[in-house]
């Protein structure tokens, strides 16, 4: 069809397709299928090429025709923040990377700025926004994602103009310069090509045995009380060893060509003393990786990629970097786990340290028990104690150390829980008024086997940065540790009875 000069548009209709619903069988026995009529199943899709794309527009059902592939990721997204109002924002999508990464969809009842939806721009991704556009000529109401949705009345001979300034506002930085500014921070990477290339980029290096910047973590939380060790195969020969690394795991494949296919074939098991699994997941999403890329970093973590902008992950690195930390060598780690360490630690020096390891704090209407530390110090430390793990695991180390100084700063009920679970001697002196600026610290203590400083993934920066903030603002110094393993815990390896270890 000729929407206007040089412009040829091609229609593919879909099928027609008429059924009855899946419901009427419920019926089948009481009432003739024909009472209930059919459903019909009509679409089509309008492909433009223009200015050297190609524009596809579907109708009814037709967007079911359209390989998600292959279109342009964020196109509707990117448009639509440039072309919208930014004081008349109906709904936001936004995913977070908090410690269970959730998906969010906020809306307003009446057109409103940015500001007034919550967003954390440190730890959310703008998946789709709706609202009203800044010029009439788009219509009433403009909604983006991968595609774009425009509420409007147009003539199809001007379908090729619409384009065109539909591509103008995609290809426009204008977003920049206002209230979402802050989205190129971080993003998913969701375009199966790039994905392919960072998979391939990360499998060469593994190959190679370039795995300065690949590292191996638990990818969820679990309960390190009851994990003594991992095993790389539930074989009988297969030994039981203390932690996951990238190159222990790589002599696993004896010489063999290391595959992304084989990385999700392969599960790495958390298992207990009875060796039971805990937690067995692909051996790719153990994985940790950072990959540079036209002055972006590429991070893979729990088997998604994410781009972040050079100058954010720089930011970020710098703010870490600049956290207060601990000035007290805290005991070296050769426990079974970390409820083992905390109680020998205890035990050993029960003058400076109170073992508060599970035992929670209950407080009226909280929906949970709050872990208040796992080892509190003389000096008025809360101690916070946590194997090294992936992202996820130590945001919610941080996030534990947050919630338990918020509490203890603004409620009366729980600092006379935590009074009542301390020793005589180290009593609080008056649980009725709040701690004085300075006087409590809060040490996010990691367990880690790395013979360099501590670092720890990116998000996890972001996130422990954030708690760190809030617990400052209320007064407390807030810190992070390293708690460093015995060379002997590193190399141990725990093999069935019997079993030939040569």
């Amino acid at each position: 069809m000729d929407l206007r000069q040089n412009c040829q548009a091609t229609l593919y209709v879909r099928q027609q397709t008429s059924n009855a619903p899946k419901w009427v069988a419920f019926f089948q026995d009481f009432v003739d299928a024909s009472a209930f009529g059919q459903n019909s199943s009509t679409g089509a899709v309008l492909s433009i090429p223009w200015q050297q794309r190609t524009f596809l527009i579907s109708f009814g059902q037709g967007w079911h025709n359209i390989d998600s592939a292959k279109i342009e990721t964020e196109f509707g997204l990117r448009t639509a923040l440039n072309i919208l109002d930014p004081t008349n924002i109906r709904s936001i999508d936004r995913s977070t990377l908090e410690v269970q990464p959730t998906q969010l969809r906020e809306q307003s009842g009446r057109a409103t700025e940015v500001q007034y939806f919550g967003i954390d721009v440190e730890r959310d991704l703008l998946r789709a926004v709706t609202g009203k556009p800044a010029e009439e000529y788009f219509g009433s109401l403009v909604s983006g994602l991968d595609s774009i949705h425009l509420s409007l009345e147009i003539d199809p001979v001007n379908l090729p103009d619409l384009l065109g300034r539909l591509l103008l506002a995609y290809r426009s930085d204008e977003y920049k310069n206002g209230p979402f500014r802050w989205i190129d921070h971080i993003g998913q990477i969701r375009d199966p090509e790039l994905i392919e290339d960072l998979d391939n980029q990360l499998i060469d290096s593994i190959n190679c045995r370039e795995v300065d910047k690949i590292w191996m973590s638990v990818p969820e939380i679990i309960d390190w009380n009851r994990v003594v060790g991992f095993r790389y195969s539930m074989g009988r020969s297969a030994p039981r060893v203390y932690d996951v690394r990238v190159l222990d795991f790589l002599e696993t494949f004896r010489n063999q060509e290391v595959t992304q296919e084989k990385l999700m074939q392969r599960k790495i098991y958390c298992v207990d003393a009875d060796d039971n699994p805990v937690l067995d997941r692909p051996a790719y999403y153990y994985l940790y990786a950072e990959v540079e890329r036209n002055n972006e970093v590429c991070l893979l973590n729990n088997g998604k990629w994410y781009q972040v902008e050079r100058n954010y992950a720089d930011t970020i690195n710098q703010k870490f970097d600049a956290i207060i930390r601990y000035d007290k060598q805290l005991p070296n780690y050769d426990d079974e786990s970390e409820g083992g360490y905390n109680s020998r630690v205890a035990k050993d020096d029960p003058g400076q340290y109170v073992l508060m390891d599970t035992n929670l704090a209950y407080v009226p209407g909280a929906a949970s028990g709050v872990e208040v530390c796992d080892l509190y110090r003389n000096e008025r430390e809360f101690i916070h104690v946590k194997r090294y793990g992936g992202s996820s695991v130590l945001s919610h180390l941080f996030n534990q150390g947050l919630v338990s100084g918020e509490l203890f700063r603004m409620d009366v009920g729980y600092r006379s829980i935590v009074n009542e679970k301390l020793p005589e001697d180290r009593k609080i002196g008056d649980p009725e008024k709040p701690p004085l600026p300075g006087d409590y610290r809060v040490v996010y203590a990691v367990i880690s086997e790395s013979s360099e400083a501590l670092s720890v993934p990116f998000f996890s920066k972001i996130s422990l940065k954030n708690c760190i903030t809030r617990l400052e603002s209320m007064g407390f110094t807030a810190m992070i540790a390293k708690i460093s393993v015995e060379e002997k815990r590193k190399m141990l390896k725990t093999y069935a009875p019997g079993t030939d270890k040569i």
